[in-house]
């Protein structure tokens, strides 16, 4: 099999904009919820998510920063698992950088909703299975 890279599983992704963002929970439980990359499609290995500092997936990442993230093609097949550390941000300016005033929707006072955090994950392992199947570690 061809050795593949960040860059050509990204240009397969391009689109793909929901996922389902699993987190390891209390007691060592998996927790699972469909989330958007808000139209970012230019991914460059890591992901960006806006949700409430008191949700349970925020408070999961704050004890155990493991994540994964699983992606499917609207069209065609492919499925992409991106397993990867999260974090969680509370910088104006970087939210800014990946605000869509469509968000408006769920945090009705943009970037000044009280509780607003983004969440940023940082890929490490990316797999993935469709036409071809691959891997890339990072």
């Amino acid at each position: 099999m061809p050795s593949k890279t960040l860059k050509d599983i990204a240009a397969r992704m391009r689109g793909m904009d929901l996922c389902m963002l699993t987190t390891v929970s209390d007691y060592g439980r998996l927790a699972s919820r469909p989330m958007s990359n808000n139209g970012e499609v230019e991914y460059d290995g890591t992901s960006y998510f806006f949700t409430w500092a008191d949700s349970r997936m925020a408070r999961d990442i704050e004890k155990n920063k493991h994540v994964q993230l699983n992606f499917r093609a609207d069209k065609g097949f492919l499925f992409v698992a991106v397993q990867g550390e999260a974090r969680v941000l509370t910088d104006r300016r970087v939210m800014k950088d990946h605000w869509h005033e469509e968000l408006r929707q769920w945090f009705e006072d943009g970037l000044d909703t009280e509780g607003l955090v983004m969440l940023a994950v940082d890929a490490r392992r990316i797999q993935w299975w469709g036409e071809d199947d691959g891997e890339v570690e990072l």
